[in-house]
Protein backbone atom coordinates (compact mmCIF):
# COMPACT_ATOMS: atom_id res chain seq x y z
CA UNK A 1 0.00 0.00 0.00
CA UNK A 2 1.25 3.47 -0.88
CA UNK A 3 0.70 5.97 1.89
CA UNK A 4 1.58 9.09 -0.08
CA UNK A 5 -0.50 10.54 -2.87
CA UNK A 6 -0.03 12.91 -5.75
CA UNK A 7 -0.48 16.28 -4.06
CA UNK A 8 -3.21 18.74 -4.82
CA UNK A 9 -2.19 21.94 -6.56
CA UNK A 10 -2.95 25.57 -5.73
CA UNK A 11 -3.44 28.32 -8.24
CA UNK A 12 -1.06 31.21 -8.90
CA UNK A 13 -1.93 33.30 -11.93
CA UNK A 14 -2.90 30.87 -14.68
CA UNK A 15 -0.99 27.85 -13.44
CA UNK A 16 -0.74 25.54 -10.42
CA UNK A 17 1.88 24.56 -7.85
CA UNK A 18 1.86 21.34 -5.81
CA UNK A 19 0.98 21.21 -2.13
CA UNK A 20 4.05 19.26 -1.10
CA UNK A 21 7.28 19.17 0.90
CA UNK A 22 10.80 17.86 0.21
CA UNK A 23 10.17 14.51 1.91
CA UNK A 24 6.74 14.01 0.36
CA UNK A 25 8.20 14.78 -3.06
CA UNK A 26 10.93 12.17 -2.53
CA UNK A 27 8.33 9.63 -1.38
CA UNK A 28 6.28 10.26 -4.51
CA UNK A 29 9.31 9.87 -6.76
CA UNK A 30 10.21 6.55 -5.14
CA UNK A 31 6.63 5.33 -5.47
CA UNK A 32 6.44 6.39 -9.13
CA UNK A 33 9.58 4.36 -9.85
CA UNK A 34 8.15 1.34 -8.02
CA UNK A 35 4.95 1.60 -10.05
CA UNK A 36 6.88 1.86 -13.33
CA UNK A 37 5.44 5.26 -14.19
CA UNK A 38 7.00 7.42 -16.90
CA UNK A 39 6.46 11.07 -16.04
CA UNK A 40 8.16 14.41 -15.44
CA UNK A 41 8.43 16.87 -12.58
CA UNK A 42 8.78 20.65 -12.87
CA UNK A 43 10.86 22.40 -10.24
CA UNK A 44 8.99 25.69 -10.27
CA UNK A 45 9.79 29.20 -9.07
CA UNK A 46 8.28 32.65 -9.58
CA UNK A 47 9.86 32.89 -13.03
CA UNK A 48 8.18 29.61 -14.02
CA UNK A 49 4.80 30.93 -12.91
CA UNK A 50 5.29 34.23 -14.75
CA UNK A 51 6.39 32.42 -17.91
CA UNK A 52 3.48 29.97 -17.74
CA UNK A 53 1.01 32.81 -17.30
CA UNK A 54 2.08 34.35 -20.61
CA UNK A 55 2.95 31.20 -22.60
CA UNK A 56 -0.02 28.79 -22.96
CA UNK A 57 2.13 25.92 -24.22
CA UNK A 58 4.33 26.01 -21.14
CA UNK A 59 1.28 26.40 -18.92
CA UNK A 60 -0.03 23.12 -20.35
CA UNK A 61 3.30 21.47 -19.54
CA UNK A 62 3.02 22.57 -15.92
CA UNK A 63 -0.61 21.50 -15.67
CA UNK A 64 0.23 18.01 -16.96
CA UNK A 65 3.26 17.43 -14.73
CA UNK A 66 3.38 14.82 -11.98
CA UNK A 67 4.50 17.44 -9.45
CA UNK A 68 5.31 21.16 -9.64
CA UNK A 69 7.57 21.62 -6.64
CA UNK A 70 7.52 25.08 -4.98
CA UNK A 71 11.16 26.07 -5.44
CA UNK A 72 11.16 29.66 -4.21
CA UNK A 73 9.78 31.53 -1.21
CA UNK A 74 7.37 33.68 -3.26
CA UNK A 75 5.44 30.50 -4.09
CA UNK A 76 5.26 29.67 -0.39
CA UNK A 77 3.96 33.17 0.32
CA UNK A 78 1.25 32.62 -2.30
CA UNK A 79 0.28 29.35 -0.59
CA UNK A 80 -0.07 31.18 2.72
CA UNK A 81 -2.30 33.77 1.05
CA UNK A 82 -4.57 30.88 0.07
CA UNK A 83 -4.54 29.76 3.70
CA UNK A 84 -2.45 26.67 2.95
CA UNK A 85 -0.05 25.65 5.72
CA UNK A 86 1.24 22.29 4.43
CA UNK A 87 3.35 23.68 1.59
CA UNK A 88 7.12 23.73 2.06
CA UNK A 89 9.90 24.95 -0.15
CA UNK A 90 11.24 22.08 -2.27
CA UNK A 91 14.39 23.23 -4.05
CA UNK A 92 15.77 21.39 -7.06
CA UNK A 93 19.44 21.46 -5.94
CA UNK A 94 18.61 20.14 -2.47
CA UNK A 95 16.31 17.46 -3.88
CA UNK A 96 19.06 16.32 -6.26
CA UNK A 97 21.77 16.13 -3.59
CA UNK A 98 19.51 14.42 -1.03
CA UNK A 99 18.55 11.67 -3.45
CA UNK A 100 22.10 11.08 -4.71
CA UNK A 101 23.29 10.71 -1.11
CA UNK A 102 20.76 7.95 -0.42
CA UNK A 103 21.70 4.90 -2.51
CA UNK A 104 19.89 2.59 -0.09
CA UNK A 105 16.62 3.12 -1.97
CA UNK A 106 18.23 1.45 -4.99
CA UNK A 107 17.30 4.23 -7.42
CA UNK A 108 19.60 4.60 -10.42
CA UNK A 109 20.39 8.06 -11.74
CA UNK A 110 21.20 9.49 -15.18
CA UNK A 111 22.69 13.01 -15.26
CA UNK A 112 21.89 15.03 -18.37
CA UNK A 113 23.19 18.56 -18.83
CA UNK A 114 26.05 20.94 -18.02
CA UNK A 115 29.64 20.17 -19.09
CA UNK A 116 31.60 16.92 -19.18
CA UNK A 117 33.93 18.34 -16.54
CA UNK A 118 31.03 19.02 -14.15
CA UNK A 119 29.59 15.55 -14.71
CA UNK A 120 32.95 13.88 -14.04
CA UNK A 121 33.30 15.82 -10.78
CA UNK A 122 29.82 14.83 -9.62
CA UNK A 123 30.46 11.15 -10.36
CA UNK A 124 33.84 11.22 -8.65
CA UNK A 125 32.52 12.88 -5.50
CA UNK A 126 29.14 11.21 -5.05
CA UNK A 127 30.07 7.68 -6.05
CA UNK A 128 33.18 7.70 -3.88
CA UNK A 129 31.68 9.40 -0.80
CA UNK A 130 28.10 8.17 -0.85
CA UNK A 131 27.94 5.21 -3.20
CA UNK A 132 25.52 7.09 -5.48
CA UNK A 133 24.07 4.87 -8.21
CA UNK A 134 24.94 7.08 -11.18
CA UNK A 135 24.57 4.82 -14.22
CA UNK A 136 24.95 7.33 -17.04
CA UNK A 137 25.78 10.92 -17.97
CA UNK A 138 25.48 13.07 -21.06
CA UNK A 139 26.51 16.66 -21.73
CA UNK A 140 24.29 17.81 -24.61
CA UNK A 141 25.27 20.56 -27.02
CA UNK A 142 23.93 24.05 -26.36
CA UNK A 143 21.29 24.23 -29.08
CA UNK A 144 17.60 24.99 -29.45
CA UNK A 145 15.39 22.53 -27.60
CA UNK A 146 13.81 21.34 -30.87
CA UNK A 147 17.17 20.50 -32.44
CA UNK A 148 18.25 17.60 -30.20
CA UNK A 149 18.45 14.06 -31.51
CA UNK A 150 15.89 12.78 -29.02
CA UNK A 151 15.94 9.22 -30.35
CA UNK A 152 19.70 8.89 -29.81
CA UNK A 153 19.54 10.47 -26.35
CA UNK A 154 16.57 8.30 -25.36
CA UNK A 155 18.45 5.15 -26.43
CA UNK A 156 21.37 6.19 -24.24
CA UNK A 157 19.03 6.71 -21.27
CA UNK A 158 17.12 3.45 -21.82
CA UNK A 159 20.33 1.45 -22.20
CA UNK A 160 21.56 2.78 -18.85
CA UNK A 161 18.53 1.30 -17.01
CA UNK A 162 18.27 4.52 -14.99
CA UNK A 163 15.15 5.23 -12.94
CA UNK A 164 15.56 9.00 -12.67
CA UNK A 165 16.86 11.40 -15.32
CA UNK A 166 18.07 14.69 -13.86
CA UNK A 167 17.97 17.44 -16.51
CA UNK A 168 20.24 20.37 -15.67
CA UNK A 169 19.32 23.11 -18.12
CA UNK A 170 17.80 26.54 -17.70
CA UNK A 171 14.06 26.74 -17.12
CA UNK A 172 11.79 26.48 -19.02
CA UNK A 173 14.07 24.76 -21.59
CA UNK A 174 14.59 21.73 -19.33
CA UNK A 175 10.84 21.16 -19.05
CA UNK A 176 10.30 21.39 -22.81
CA UNK A 177 13.15 18.88 -23.16
CA UNK A 178 11.52 16.52 -20.66
CA UNK A 179 8.19 16.63 -22.48
CA UNK A 180 9.85 16.03 -25.85
CA UNK A 181 11.81 12.97 -24.70
CA UNK A 182 9.21 11.48 -22.35
CA UNK A 183 7.42 9.37 -25.04
CA UNK A 184 10.75 7.81 -26.02
CA UNK A 185 11.99 6.62 -22.63
CA UNK A 186 10.80 3.63 -20.65
CA UNK A 187 9.66 3.98 -17.04
CA UNK A 188 11.71 7.08 -16.26
CA UNK A 189 11.11 10.06 -13.98
CA UNK A 190 12.43 13.21 -15.65
CA UNK A 191 13.24 16.08 -13.30
CA UNK A 192 14.47 19.50 -14.44
CA UNK A 193 16.75 20.92 -11.75
CA UNK A 194 18.42 24.00 -13.25
CA UNK A 195 21.84 24.72 -11.73
CA UNK A 196 21.69 21.75 -9.34
CA UNK A 197 24.72 20.01 -10.85
CA UNK A 198 27.01 22.95 -10.11
CA UNK A 199 25.47 23.46 -6.72
CA UNK A 200 26.15 19.81 -5.84
CA UNK A 201 29.93 20.26 -6.23
CA UNK A 202 30.12 23.69 -4.60
CA UNK A 203 30.42 25.88 -7.71
CA UNK A 204 27.19 27.67 -6.76
CA UNK A 205 26.16 28.52 -3.23
CA UNK A 206 22.71 28.77 -1.68
CA UNK A 207 22.56 31.60 0.90
CA UNK A 208 21.68 31.22 4.54
CA UNK A 209 18.10 30.80 5.71
CA UNK A 210 17.54 34.54 6.26
CA UNK A 211 18.11 35.45 2.61
CA UNK A 212 16.09 32.42 1.52
CA UNK A 213 13.13 33.46 3.66
CA UNK A 214 13.03 36.97 2.19
CA UNK A 215 13.14 35.60 -1.35
CA UNK A 216 16.65 36.72 -2.38
CA UNK A 217 18.19 33.34 -3.16
CA UNK A 218 18.46 34.23 -6.85
CA UNK A 219 20.86 37.08 -6.16
CA UNK A 220 23.38 34.56 -4.84
CA UNK A 221 22.71 32.01 -7.58
CA UNK A 222 23.09 34.42 -10.51
CA UNK A 223 25.73 36.82 -11.75
CA UNK A 224 25.06 40.23 -10.26
CA UNK A 225 24.31 42.83 -12.92
CA UNK A 226 21.94 45.59 -13.98
CA UNK A 227 20.00 42.95 -15.86
CA UNK A 228 19.48 41.01 -12.64
CA UNK A 229 18.09 44.13 -10.94
CA UNK A 230 15.61 44.64 -13.78
CA UNK A 231 14.70 40.95 -13.59
CA UNK A 232 13.83 41.31 -9.92
CA UNK A 233 11.79 44.48 -10.44
CA UNK A 234 9.78 42.81 -13.21
CA UNK A 235 9.07 39.71 -11.15
CA UNK A 236 8.26 41.61 -7.96
CA UNK A 237 5.60 43.51 -9.89
CA UNK A 238 4.13 40.23 -11.10
CA UNK A 239 4.26 38.93 -7.53
CA UNK A 240 2.08 41.82 -6.38
CA UNK A 241 -0.29 41.09 -9.26
CA UNK A 242 -0.60 37.41 -8.33
CA UNK A 243 -1.05 38.29 -4.64
CA UNK A 244 -3.86 40.72 -5.39
CA UNK A 245 -5.63 38.15 -7.57
CA UNK A 246 -5.45 35.50 -4.82
CA UNK A 247 -6.86 37.93 -2.24
CA UNK A 248 -9.60 38.98 -4.66
CA UNK A 249 -10.49 35.37 -5.49
CA UNK A 250 -10.64 34.38 -1.82
CA UNK A 251 -12.83 37.41 -1.08
CA UNK A 252 -15.22 36.17 -3.77
CA UNK A 253 -15.38 32.67 -2.30
CA UNK A 254 -12.98 30.87 -4.64
CA UNK A 255 -10.95 27.89 -3.42
CA UNK A 256 -7.20 27.44 -3.85
CA UNK A 257 -7.72 24.98 -6.70
CA UNK A 258 -10.20 27.15 -8.65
Amino acid sequence: MYQSRIPDKYRIGKTYISITSPQNTINLIVEAVEKGISTYICVSNLHSVCYASSHPDYNEIMKASYINTPDGMPLIWMARLWGLKDVYRTMGPELFVTMLKNPNNGLKHFLLGDTDDTLVKIKSEYIKKYGALIVGTFSPPFINVDEYDYFAIAKMINDSNADIVWVSMTAPKQDYFAVNIKPLVEKKILIGVGAAFRYSIGLYKIPNSFFQKIGLTGIFMRKKSWGLFKWYVKHVLRLFEFSFKIIYRRFNGKKYYE
